[in-house]
Protein backbone atom coordinates (compact mmCIF):
# COMPACT_ATOMS: atom_id res chain seq x y z
CA UNK A 1 0.00 0.00 0.00
CA UNK A 2 1.10 3.80 -0.41
CA UNK A 3 2.85 5.12 2.45
CA UNK A 4 1.39 8.42 2.17
CA UNK A 5 -2.18 7.77 1.63
CA UNK A 6 -2.05 5.03 4.44
CA UNK A 7 -0.55 8.11 6.50
CA UNK A 8 -3.79 9.88 5.24
CA UNK A 9 -6.14 7.02 6.19
CA UNK A 10 -4.50 7.43 9.77
CA UNK A 11 -4.50 10.78 10.39
CA UNK A 12 -7.75 11.13 9.37
CA UNK A 13 -9.12 8.27 11.54
CA UNK A 14 -7.44 10.11 14.76
CA UNK A 15 -9.02 13.79 13.76
CA UNK A 16 -12.48 12.22 13.57
CA UNK A 17 -12.55 10.02 16.15
CA UNK A 18 -10.84 12.65 18.59
CA UNK A 19 -12.93 15.10 17.47
CA UNK A 20 -16.36 13.34 17.78
CA UNK A 21 -15.27 11.71 20.85
CA UNK A 22 -14.02 14.75 22.74
CA UNK A 23 -17.01 16.61 21.59
CA UNK A 24 -19.23 13.97 23.19
CA UNK A 25 -17.31 13.36 26.35
CA UNK A 26 -17.22 17.31 27.25
CA UNK A 27 -19.59 19.22 25.49
CA UNK A 28 -19.20 22.00 27.85
CA UNK A 29 -16.26 23.04 25.74
CA UNK A 30 -18.00 24.18 22.55
CA UNK A 31 -21.24 25.08 24.67
CA UNK A 32 -18.85 28.16 26.17
CA UNK A 33 -18.16 28.92 22.57
CA UNK A 34 -21.97 28.97 21.96
CA UNK A 35 -21.83 26.28 19.07
CA UNK A 36 -24.39 24.60 17.80
CA UNK A 37 -24.11 21.98 20.74
CA UNK A 38 -26.47 24.04 22.54
CA UNK A 39 -29.56 24.86 19.72
CA UNK A 40 -29.39 21.71 17.83
CA UNK A 41 -27.90 19.16 20.72
CA UNK A 42 -29.72 16.53 18.55
CA UNK A 43 -27.43 17.49 15.45
CA UNK A 44 -24.75 17.49 17.63
CA UNK A 45 -24.86 14.81 18.90
CA UNK A 46 -25.44 12.31 15.74
CA UNK A 47 -22.86 14.21 13.88
CA UNK A 48 -20.38 13.49 16.68
CA UNK A 49 -21.13 10.23 16.62
CA UNK A 50 -20.99 9.87 12.89
CA UNK A 51 -17.19 11.77 13.30
CA UNK A 52 -16.29 8.63 15.53
CA UNK A 53 -18.19 5.97 13.69
CA UNK A 54 -15.97 7.38 10.40
CA UNK A 55 -12.88 7.22 12.28
CA UNK A 56 -12.85 4.07 13.46
CA UNK A 57 -13.93 3.00 9.82
CA UNK A 58 -11.04 4.60 8.16
CA UNK A 59 -8.27 3.21 10.41
CA UNK A 60 -10.17 -0.39 9.60
CA UNK A 61 -9.98 0.22 5.70
CA UNK A 62 -6.11 1.56 6.72
CA UNK A 63 -5.67 -2.37 7.32
CA UNK A 64 -8.72 -3.71 4.51
CA UNK A 65 -8.46 -1.81 1.25
CA UNK A 66 -11.85 -3.18 0.41
CA UNK A 67 -13.52 -0.88 2.91
CA UNK A 68 -11.12 1.98 2.42
CA UNK A 69 -13.32 3.82 0.24
CA UNK A 70 -16.71 3.55 1.97
CA UNK A 71 -14.82 5.03 5.16
CA UNK A 72 -13.60 7.80 2.72
CA UNK A 73 -17.29 8.58 1.86
CA UNK A 74 -18.58 8.39 5.23
CA UNK A 75 -15.28 10.56 6.47
CA UNK A 76 -16.44 13.12 3.89
CA UNK A 77 -20.42 13.60 5.22
CA UNK A 78 -18.56 13.55 8.50
CA UNK A 79 -16.60 16.58 7.83
CA UNK A 80 -19.22 18.55 6.28
CA UNK A 81 -21.55 18.50 8.88
CA UNK A 82 -18.74 19.28 11.26
CA UNK A 83 -18.58 22.59 9.11
CA UNK A 84 -22.22 23.57 9.55
CA UNK A 85 -21.91 23.05 13.59
CA UNK A 86 -19.03 25.59 13.53
CA UNK A 87 -20.39 28.84 12.71
CA UNK A 88 -19.52 31.64 13.10
CA UNK A 89 -16.63 34.40 12.73
CA UNK A 90 -14.97 32.76 15.54
CA UNK A 91 -14.59 29.07 14.35
CA UNK A 92 -13.19 30.20 10.84
CA UNK A 93 -10.10 28.40 11.46
CA UNK A 94 -12.35 25.01 12.28
CA UNK A 95 -14.14 25.09 8.97
CA UNK A 96 -10.82 25.67 7.07
CA UNK A 97 -9.50 22.67 8.92
CA UNK A 98 -12.53 20.05 8.42
CA UNK A 99 -12.40 21.68 4.61
CA UNK A 100 -9.14 20.13 4.20
CA UNK A 101 -10.27 17.20 6.26
CA UNK A 102 -12.43 17.08 3.32
CA UNK A 103 -10.10 17.38 1.18
CA UNK A 104 -8.21 13.96 2.86
CA UNK A 105 -11.43 12.32 2.06
CA UNK A 106 -11.68 12.91 -1.58
CA UNK A 107 -7.68 12.02 -2.25
CA UNK A 108 -8.07 8.52 -0.28
CA UNK A 109 -11.33 7.81 -1.97
CA UNK A 110 -9.52 8.32 -5.75
CA UNK A 111 -6.42 6.46 -4.06
CA UNK A 112 -8.51 3.41 -2.86
CA UNK A 113 -11.31 2.46 -4.90
CA UNK A 114 -11.53 -0.87 -4.56
CA UNK A 115 -14.72 -1.00 -2.90
CA UNK A 116 -16.54 0.90 -5.58
CA UNK A 117 -14.68 -0.98 -8.35
CA UNK A 118 -16.25 -4.41 -6.44
CA UNK A 119 -19.93 -2.75 -6.38
CA UNK A 120 -19.08 -2.46 -10.38
CA UNK A 121 -18.20 -6.04 -11.20
CA UNK A 122 -20.26 -6.97 -14.19
CA UNK A 123 -23.66 -9.19 -12.63
CA UNK A 124 -23.67 -12.89 -12.92
CA UNK A 125 -26.37 -14.94 -13.97
CA UNK A 126 -28.05 -17.01 -11.97
CA UNK A 127 -27.91 -20.17 -12.74
CA UNK A 128 -29.33 -23.90 -11.66
CA UNK A 129 -27.36 -25.57 -9.43
CA UNK A 130 -26.96 -29.64 -9.71
CA UNK A 131 -24.92 -31.67 -6.79
CA UNK A 132 -21.23 -32.21 -6.60
CA UNK A 133 -19.04 -33.34 -4.20
CA UNK A 134 -16.32 -30.68 -3.06
CA UNK A 135 -13.70 -32.17 -0.88
CA UNK A 136 -10.96 -29.15 0.84
CA UNK A 137 -7.27 -30.57 -0.04
CA UNK A 138 -5.54 -28.43 1.67
CA UNK A 139 -5.64 -24.55 3.00
CA UNK A 140 -2.22 -23.05 2.32
CA UNK A 141 -0.62 -19.71 4.56
CA UNK A 142 -2.57 -17.00 5.31
CA UNK A 143 -1.89 -14.41 2.61
CA UNK A 144 -0.95 -17.24 0.40
CA UNK A 145 -3.29 -16.72 -3.21
CA UNK A 146 -3.24 -19.75 -5.32
CA UNK A 147 -3.34 -18.88 -9.35
CA UNK A 148 -2.52 -21.88 -11.59
CA UNK A 149 -3.05 -25.22 -11.61
CA UNK A 150 -1.78 -28.06 -14.05
CA UNK A 151 -0.88 -31.81 -13.64
CA UNK A 152 2.17 -33.66 -14.52
CA UNK A 153 1.89 -37.67 -16.59
CA UNK A 154 3.06 -39.00 -12.84
CA UNK A 155 0.02 -37.44 -11.39
CA UNK A 156 1.96 -34.48 -9.90
CA UNK A 157 0.32 -31.10 -9.95
CA UNK A 158 1.79 -28.20 -10.66
CA UNK A 159 0.43 -24.97 -8.54
CA UNK A 160 1.09 -21.34 -8.95
CA UNK A 161 1.05 -19.30 -5.84
CA UNK A 162 1.59 -15.59 -4.64
CA UNK A 163 1.75 -13.64 -1.35
CA UNK A 164 1.88 -9.59 -1.02
CA UNK A 165 -0.41 -9.07 -3.60
CA UNK A 166 -2.66 -6.02 -3.11
CA UNK A 167 -6.00 -5.70 -5.48
CA UNK A 168 -6.37 -1.83 -4.19
CA UNK A 169 -3.55 -0.98 -5.91
CA UNK A 170 -3.56 -0.88 -9.84
CA UNK A 171 0.12 -2.50 -9.58
CA UNK A 172 -1.39 -5.16 -7.63
CA UNK A 173 1.88 -7.04 -8.14
CA UNK A 174 4.92 -4.49 -7.06
CA UNK A 175 5.35 -6.35 -4.05
CA UNK A 176 4.47 -9.82 -5.11
CA UNK A 177 6.68 -12.72 -5.11
CA UNK A 178 5.73 -15.40 -6.71
CA UNK A 179 6.11 -19.77 -6.97
CA UNK A 180 5.73 -22.78 -8.77
CA UNK A 181 4.85 -25.72 -6.38
CA UNK A 182 5.11 -28.85 -7.17
CA UNK A 183 2.67 -31.09 -5.23
CA UNK A 184 3.32 -34.74 -5.74
CA UNK A 185 0.40 -37.49 -4.80
CA UNK A 186 1.24 -38.59 -1.96
CA UNK A 187 1.00 -35.02 -0.89
CA UNK A 188 4.36 -33.59 -0.33
CA UNK A 189 5.16 -30.39 -2.00
CA UNK A 190 8.25 -28.53 -2.90
CA UNK A 191 8.97 -25.27 -4.69
CA UNK A 192 10.15 -25.46 -7.91
CA UNK A 193 10.80 -22.21 -9.28
CA UNK A 194 10.83 -18.17 -7.77
CA UNK A 195 9.67 -14.76 -9.87
CA UNK A 196 11.86 -12.08 -9.40
CA UNK A 197 9.60 -9.91 -6.82
CA UNK A 198 7.37 -7.83 -8.31
CA UNK A 199 6.22 -10.15 -10.63
CA UNK A 200 3.33 -12.42 -10.24
CA UNK A 201 3.37 -16.67 -11.19
CA UNK A 202 0.36 -16.75 -13.25
CA UNK A 203 -0.90 -19.81 -15.21
CA UNK A 204 0.67 -22.55 -16.37
CA UNK A 205 0.49 -24.90 -19.20
CA UNK A 206 2.50 -28.00 -20.03
CA UNK A 207 3.78 -28.23 -23.33
CA UNK A 208 3.87 -32.21 -25.50
CA UNK A 209 7.63 -32.47 -24.22
CA UNK A 210 6.72 -32.28 -20.68
CA UNK A 211 8.12 -28.08 -20.39
CA UNK A 212 6.05 -25.95 -17.52
CA UNK A 213 5.35 -22.20 -19.78
CA UNK A 214 3.88 -19.65 -17.24
CA UNK A 215 2.95 -16.54 -17.47
CA UNK A 216 4.18 -13.52 -15.25
CA UNK A 217 2.71 -10.12 -14.96
CA UNK A 218 4.55 -7.11 -13.63
CA UNK A 219 5.91 -3.68 -14.54
CA UNK A 220 8.08 -6.30 -16.71
CA UNK A 221 5.83 -9.27 -18.26
CA UNK A 222 7.24 -12.31 -19.03
CA UNK A 223 6.45 -15.47 -20.41
CA UNK A 224 8.66 -18.26 -18.42
CA UNK A 225 9.83 -21.79 -19.31
CA UNK A 226 10.05 -24.07 -16.38
CA UNK A 227 11.63 -28.11 -16.38
CA UNK A 228 10.00 -30.38 -14.06
CA UNK A 229 13.55 -29.90 -11.81
CA UNK A 230 13.41 -26.52 -11.67
CA UNK A 231 15.57 -25.02 -14.33
CA UNK A 232 13.71 -22.12 -15.77
CA UNK A 233 14.25 -19.53 -18.19
CA UNK A 234 12.21 -16.58 -20.02
CA UNK A 235 11.17 -17.42 -23.32
CA UNK A 236 9.82 -13.90 -24.09
CA UNK A 237 8.85 -10.34 -22.64
CA UNK A 238 5.97 -8.69 -23.87
CA UNK A 239 5.42 -4.57 -24.48
CA UNK A 240 4.56 -2.53 -21.95
CA UNK A 241 1.01 -2.43 -20.65
CA UNK A 242 0.44 -5.79 -21.24
CA UNK A 243 -1.03 -8.65 -18.74
CA UNK A 244 -0.38 -12.22 -19.73
CA UNK A 245 -3.16 -14.04 -18.16
CA UNK A 246 -4.36 -17.69 -19.38
CA UNK A 247 -1.63 -19.55 -21.37
CA UNK A 248 -2.03 -22.64 -23.68
CA UNK A 249 -0.38 -24.54 -26.18
CA UNK A 250 -1.82 -24.79 -29.27
CA UNK A 251 -2.15 -27.73 -31.78
CA UNK A 252 0.83 -26.09 -33.92
CA UNK A 253 3.01 -26.30 -30.65
CA UNK A 254 3.03 -22.18 -30.18
CA UNK A 255 2.57 -20.39 -27.17
CA UNK A 256 -0.96 -18.46 -26.62
CA UNK A 257 -1.85 -16.49 -24.15
CA UNK A 258 -4.99 -14.07 -23.05
CA UNK A 259 -3.69 -10.38 -22.58
CA UNK A 260 -5.76 -8.81 -19.74
CA UNK A 261 -5.36 -5.44 -20.27
CA UNK A 262 -4.56 -4.93 -23.40
CA UNK A 263 -7.72 -7.23 -25.53
CA UNK A 264 -4.78 -9.19 -27.60
CA UNK A 265 -4.08 -12.86 -27.93
CA UNK A 266 -0.63 -13.46 -27.95
CA UNK A 267 0.95 -15.95 -29.89
CA UNK A 268 4.93 -16.96 -28.93
CA UNK A 269 7.10 -19.35 -30.68
CA UNK A 270 8.85 -21.31 -27.58
CA UNK A 271 12.22 -21.43 -30.57
CA UNK A 272 12.92 -18.06 -30.36
CA UNK A 273 10.18 -16.46 -28.49
CA UNK A 274 9.25 -14.67 -31.33
CA UNK A 275 5.82 -12.61 -30.61
CA UNK A 276 3.09 -12.50 -32.29
CA UNK A 277 -0.37 -10.32 -32.10
CA UNK A 278 -3.00 -12.86 -33.72
CA UNK A 279 -6.34 -11.46 -32.34
CA UNK A 280 -6.93 -7.44 -31.40
CA UNK A 281 -10.31 -6.94 -30.74
CA UNK A 282 -12.66 -4.82 -28.65
CA UNK A 283 -14.47 -7.89 -27.42
CA UNK A 284 -11.49 -8.67 -25.19
CA UNK A 285 -10.93 -5.82 -23.68
CA UNK A 286 -12.48 -4.60 -20.12
CA UNK A 287 -14.59 -1.08 -18.88
CA UNK A 288 -12.02 1.37 -19.03
CA UNK A 289 -11.44 3.26 -16.17
CA UNK A 290 -14.05 1.30 -13.78
CA UNK A 291 -13.47 -2.62 -14.33
CA UNK A 292 -11.80 -4.24 -11.50
CA UNK A 293 -12.24 -7.53 -13.63
CA UNK A 294 -9.84 -8.31 -16.25
CA UNK A 295 -10.26 -8.46 -20.19
CA UNK A 296 -9.48 -11.80 -21.85
CA UNK A 297 -8.66 -13.63 -18.85
CA UNK A 298 -8.56 -17.75 -19.48
CA UNK A 299 -7.34 -19.34 -22.39
CA UNK A 300 -7.68 -22.85 -23.40
CA UNK A 301 -7.49 -25.39 -26.58
CA UNK A 302 -9.59 -28.16 -27.60
CA UNK A 303 -8.16 -29.84 -30.60
CA UNK A 304 -8.16 -26.50 -33.10
CA UNK A 305 -10.82 -24.75 -31.41
CA UNK A 306 -9.73 -21.97 -28.29
CA UNK A 307 -11.82 -20.84 -26.10
CA UNK A 308 -11.18 -17.56 -24.41
CA UNK A 309 -13.16 -16.18 -21.30
CA UNK A 310 -13.09 -12.58 -20.88
CA UNK A 311 -13.96 -11.59 -17.12
CA UNK A 312 -15.47 -7.62 -17.55
CA UNK A 313 -17.42 -8.85 -20.40
CA UNK A 314 -18.77 -12.02 -19.07
CA UNK A 315 -18.68 -13.55 -22.33
CA UNK A 316 -17.04 -16.93 -23.14
CA UNK A 317 -15.61 -16.53 -26.51
CA UNK A 318 -14.44 -19.43 -29.60
CA UNK A 319 -12.26 -19.02 -32.15
CA UNK A 320 -10.99 -21.75 -34.58
CA UNK A 321 -7.48 -21.84 -35.34
CA UNK A 322 -6.76 -23.04 -39.58
CA UNK A 323 -4.43 -24.49 -41.06
CA UNK A 324 -2.31 -21.30 -41.45
CA UNK A 325 -1.99 -20.49 -37.55
CA UNK A 326 -4.67 -17.79 -38.07
CA UNK A 327 -7.39 -17.45 -35.36
CA UNK A 328 -11.33 -16.91 -37.17
CA UNK A 329 -14.05 -14.62 -35.75
CA UNK A 330 -14.82 -14.82 -32.67
CA UNK A 331 -18.06 -16.53 -31.65
CA UNK A 332 -20.27 -16.79 -28.32
CA UNK A 333 -20.69 -19.77 -26.60
CA UNK A 334 -22.07 -18.51 -23.59
CA UNK A 335 -22.54 -14.80 -21.42
CA UNK A 336 -23.21 -13.99 -18.03
CA UNK A 337 -20.44 -15.72 -16.81
CA UNK A 338 -17.68 -13.57 -15.55
CA UNK A 339 -14.93 -16.28 -16.05
CA UNK A 340 -11.66 -16.70 -14.95
CA UNK A 341 -9.52 -19.71 -15.80
CA UNK A 342 -11.28 -22.88 -16.43
CA UNK A 343 -10.83 -26.45 -17.65
CA UNK A 344 -12.37 -28.28 -20.67
CA UNK A 345 -13.57 -32.27 -19.93
CA UNK A 346 -12.97 -34.73 -22.81
CA UNK A 347 -16.71 -34.27 -23.82
CA UNK A 348 -15.99 -30.68 -24.58
CA UNK A 349 -17.74 -29.13 -21.58
CA UNK A 350 -15.97 -26.16 -19.99
CA UNK A 351 -15.82 -26.19 -15.84
CA UNK A 352 -15.37 -22.19 -15.19
CA UNK A 353 -14.04 -20.00 -12.33
CA UNK A 354 -15.38 -17.33 -11.48
CA UNK A 355 -12.71 -15.62 -9.03
CA UNK A 356 -14.43 -13.07 -6.85
CA UNK A 357 -17.74 -14.57 -7.36
CA UNK A 358 -17.28 -17.57 -6.13
CA UNK A 359 -18.81 -20.04 -8.05
CA UNK A 360 -18.02 -22.77 -10.06
CA UNK A 361 -19.59 -22.49 -13.73
CA UNK A 362 -20.17 -25.59 -16.72
CA UNK A 363 -20.78 -24.84 -19.78
CA UNK A 364 -21.89 -27.01 -22.43
CA UNK A 365 -20.94 -27.20 -26.32
CA UNK A 366 -24.49 -25.83 -26.65
CA UNK A 367 -23.95 -23.24 -24.73
CA UNK A 368 -26.07 -24.63 -22.05
CA UNK A 369 -24.96 -23.44 -18.22
CA UNK A 370 -25.22 -24.96 -14.64
CA UNK A 371 -23.83 -24.15 -11.64
CA UNK A 372 -21.79 -26.41 -9.98
CA UNK A 373 -20.81 -24.96 -6.72
CA UNK A 374 -20.26 -21.62 -4.57
CA UNK A 375 -19.52 -20.36 -1.57
CA UNK A 376 -21.55 -23.04 0.72
CA UNK A 377 -18.95 -25.86 -0.98
CA UNK A 378 -15.92 -23.65 0.34
CA UNK A 379 -15.36 -22.08 -3.62
CA UNK A 380 -14.54 -19.21 -2.62
CA UNK A 381 -12.06 -17.11 -4.93
CA UNK A 382 -11.69 -19.68 -7.30
CA UNK A 383 -8.95 -18.80 -9.80
CA UNK A 384 -8.02 -22.09 -12.70
CA UNK A 385 -9.34 -25.70 -12.75
CA UNK A 386 -7.26 -29.37 -13.92
CA UNK A 387 -9.12 -32.34 -14.99
CA UNK A 388 -6.88 -35.27 -13.67
CA UNK A 389 -8.31 -38.94 -13.42
CA UNK A 390 -7.35 -40.73 -10.44
CA UNK A 391 -6.88 -44.53 -9.73
CA UNK A 392 -10.53 -45.62 -10.21
CA UNK A 393 -10.49 -43.59 -13.82
CA UNK A 394 -12.85 -41.16 -12.06
CA UNK A 395 -12.24 -37.26 -13.56
CA UNK A 396 -11.42 -35.30 -10.73
CA UNK A 397 -11.47 -31.67 -11.44
CA UNK A 398 -8.78 -29.86 -8.66
CA UNK A 399 -9.63 -25.95 -8.52
CA UNK A 400 -7.46 -23.63 -6.79
CA UNK A 401 -8.65 -21.03 -5.13
CA UNK A 402 -7.14 -17.06 -3.21
CA UNK A 403 -9.53 -17.89 -0.28
CA UNK A 404 -11.04 -14.37 -0.75
CA UNK A 405 -7.98 -12.21 -1.61
CA UNK A 406 -9.99 -9.12 -2.97
CA UNK A 407 -12.56 -8.90 0.52
CA UNK A 408 -10.13 -10.59 2.78
CA UNK A 409 -6.41 -9.22 1.47
CA UNK A 410 -3.71 -10.71 3.18
CA UNK A 411 -5.52 -12.63 6.03
CA UNK A 412 -6.64 -14.37 2.86
CA UNK A 413 -5.77 -18.46 2.86
CA UNK A 414 -5.69 -20.07 -1.01
CA UNK A 415 -7.20 -23.42 -1.33
CA UNK A 416 -6.35 -26.71 -3.38
CA UNK A 417 -9.93 -28.37 -3.66
CA UNK A 418 -11.45 -31.42 -5.64
CA UNK A 419 -14.27 -31.74 -7.20
CA UNK A 420 -16.36 -34.44 -8.43
CA UNK A 421 -18.66 -33.49 -11.22
CA UNK A 422 -21.46 -35.82 -12.53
Amino acid sequence: MNTFIFSLQILLGMVLVLTGGGSLLSPQLLRRNKSEATQRPKFFKTTQLISVFAGLLTFTGAMVPFLAFFASLLSLLATFLQTRIFKGAEFTSQRIAFICLSLICLIIAVAQPLGLKVLLLPHADELEKISARVEIIKTYDEGQSLEGIASGIDGTLYITANRNIDFSNPKYYQNAEGELIARSPDGTEKILFKTPKGQTAGVISFAKNGVLYMSSHGDESTIWQISTNGNSKPVAKLPEGAWPNGIDIGPDNKIYSADSNLGIIWQIDPQNGKINKVVENEALKARPYIALAPGANGLEFLGNHLYVTVSDKTTVLKFELDGTGKLGEATELAKGIPGDDFAIRKDGALFITTHPYNTLVRVLPNGERKLIADEKDQMIGATDAEFVSNALDQAVLYIVTDGGAFTAGSKAKGQLLAVYPD
